[in-house]
């Protein structure tokens, strides 16, 4: 009794300390039975513990906090993995799997338990509304991956229950997300005005999950079809009404004023690049759901695994933008992004300054995406402060190239490696592409990317996406309109053209340059149905720049051109259409369980 009362006065400790921060509050005793329900402070910690647990798995959070091969990015046309190992085909079917009815019992046990609390009824009320949402967020996480699963709302007993709970289909389990998060849309508060707004389900959490999900079920009814009696697949008669549904809870959070495009500079790319690695995620008006990390004993390592070649300490390079998508992004004027390496002859276009190839294109690229010549940790970081990118040296009609990043050509003031400090090479562990990630990193040259030094916000729902949600729900409503003013209003804080009218491809585009690197594009290209006509044996692009060379010339005043090749020494990426779902565990406990076309 006394080790008991020790670990709630514990509890009781941190939690009075970290109400700005809940979902970092990881609790290191968790306290079962009648005990965790017998104080204030011990539901508390269990409340909180519910958002640890399944926090690392919040849409795919460990796009950040895992090792590189899980970033869902470098399994698409986004990014290749720079690493030999990595990423040799895109046949994924289960790389990102979610079972845990583990978890799935204990929030059954707690919506069951928690009426009967030793707290307010108020803060019953409030508690069952929270494991609501987290079981809906969880039975989205299964659905989209594997289709049906099944439903279990209660504690399973042996002898009792039946353990053997079929497959739901895949609408049934959509449905029950949309009714779990119906039923507490009106029940969770706006905000709660103790800092943990952003941290923990609210009104606006609710009804920013159910426009996703029904953005989902929407594009499984229009897109896919249906199998094995509906264990996957929905209906294409439904599709409106998801659509519908979909529309309506993103119009609820617009309507609602509560929320709105991040806007903390004044200039378009750093204030896209604020958005994400900006720290003071309580004032950031566009997150409305997030994943909190606190230096030292709560972060991850993005910046440990991502840092370009010459800023990294030991890993770093991992994720390579691809030319396919640096050309989605436009320029200003709202022309194709499609880059200037040749002229109308096919001749190769001369540059004195690499970055010069990418000016004018959309803010967002410069806030997303390092660049050949892009300033990086650029006050006074001895590193150099930009990003020096060189495939080999143009000497007359030779090509020279060495992949020893040491090795140099011309003599005295004159010579000059042959690769730039930061790549590309074919055989090394720097960037294959050409390009390395920008987004979430920490740009400061005091900051050392070493493991667990990551302590950016990890935002799981912002009003961008809404928008975007929103407007594509619109357009496959037919209502233009509608869509046509959410995408400018991306377009619009973004720092490019608006459109003066929109297709369904154009939100589409919208939605790969907003959302690049957000653990966004793997899914979209799955419930769009289009992964495999998008990676039927097609190439992913690299970006090379040339020095060209001039005898008695000083390096700095020679120019450079670009060719863009096939990456090197990887495969042209397949996708099976079978594989649109995830392989079921059909083993141990789940060998009863009915297996996923083409497994």
């Amino acid at each position: 009794m006394k080790k008991l009362h020790y670990i709630l006065c514990l509890l009781a400790l941190v939690i009075s300390s970290c109400k700005k921060d809940f979902v970092n509050l990881q609790p290191t005793t968790i306290i079962s039975g009648t005990a965790a329900y017998s104080t204030p402070s011990a539901v508390y910690a269990l409340m909180a513990s519910f958002y640890s647990r399944i926090g690392s798995n919040f849409e795919d959070q460990t796009y950040s906090e895992g090792f590189p091969p899980n970033y869902t990015g470098t399994w698409t046309d986004e990014s290749i993995g720079t690493f030999p190992w990595a990423n040799v085909s895109n046949n994924v079917s289960g790389g990102f799997g979610w079972w845990d009815y583990g978890l799935m019992k204990d929030l059954n046990d707690f919506i069951a338990k928690v009426p009967g609390a030793n707290i307010t009824q108020d803060l019953r009320t409030r508690y069952l509304a929270e494991a609501k949402f987290l079981r809906a967020y969880m039975y989205f996480g299964m659905v989209k991956r594997y289709g049906g699963v099944p439903i279990i709302t209660k504690v399973l007993v042996p002898g009792v229950d039946n353990l053997q709970v079929p497959r739901s289909t895949e609408q049934q389990v959509y449905d029950f997300v949309g009714g779990q998060l119906d039923s507490v849309i009106n029940v969770l508060s706006p905000a709660y005005g103790d800092g943990s707004d952003k941290f923990r389900a609210t009104k606006y959490t609710a009804y920013a999950l159910k426009c996703r999900a029904m953005l989902y079920a929407a594009s499984e009814a229009e897109y896919g079809s249906v199998q094995i009696n509906g264990l996957v697949g929905i209906p294409a008669s439904a599709a409106t009404d998801y659509w519908q549904k979909a529309h309506d809870a993103g119009q609820a959070i617009i309507q609602s004023g509560a929320f709105g495009l991040y806007q903390g500079n004044a200039d378009p790319a750093a204030n896209f690049q604020q958005l994400f690695n900006g720290t003071d995620a309580t004032n950031n008006r566009e997150i409305i759901f997030a994943k909190a990390y606190t230096l030292p004993n709560n972060a991850y390592s993005l910046d440990f695994f991502n840092e370009p070649q010459s800023f990294k300490v030991d890993w770093g390079n991992y994720t390579n933008p691809t030319v396919e998508l640096v050309e989605q992004f436009e320029y200003t004027d709202g022309s194709p992004g499609k880059l200037k390496v040749n002229d109308a002859n096919g001749n190769p276009i001369p540059y004195k300054n690499p970055a010069d190839l990418f000016a004018g294109k959309d803010p967002r690229f410069f806030a997303s995406i390092l660049y050949p010549n892009a300033e990086w940790h650029a006050n006074g970081d001895p590193k150099g402060g930009y990003i020096e990118l060189r495939r080999g040296i143009v000497v007359g009609t030779d090509t020279l190239i060495n992949e020893d990043l040491s090795k140099t050509y011309g003599t005295g003031a004159n010579a000059i490696t042959f690769n730039g400090k930061d790549g590309p090479t074919v055989s090394n562990e720097s960037t294959k592409t050409g390009f390395f990630m920008k987004k979430f990193l920490t740009e400061s040259s005091t900051f050392v990317p070493n493991l667990n030094k990551s302590s950016a916000t990890g935002i799981i729902f912002r009003y961008g996406e809404v928008l975007l949600n929103f407007a594509e729900a619109a357009i496959e409503l037919g209502n233009t309109s509608d869509a046509l003013t959410a995408i400018n209003q991306i377009r619009s804080r973004a720092g490019i053209r608006l459109l003066s009218a929109v297709t369904r491809d154009q939100v589409r585009h919208e939605r790969t340059v907003e959302m690049a690197f957000e653990n966004q594009r793997y899914w979209d290209l799955r419930r769009w149905h289009i992964a495999d006509k998008v990676f039927n044996n097609t190439p992913l692009h690299a970006l090379f720049p040339y020095l060209v060379w001039k005898d008695n010339t000083s390096p700095a005043n020679m120019s450079y051109i670009f060719r863009i090749v096939q990456v090197p020494n990887r495969p042209t990426r397949t996708f099976i259409p079978s594989t649109y779902y995830f392989s079921i565990g059909t083993g141990g406990a789940d060998s009863y369980l009915k297996q996923n076309p083409g497994y």
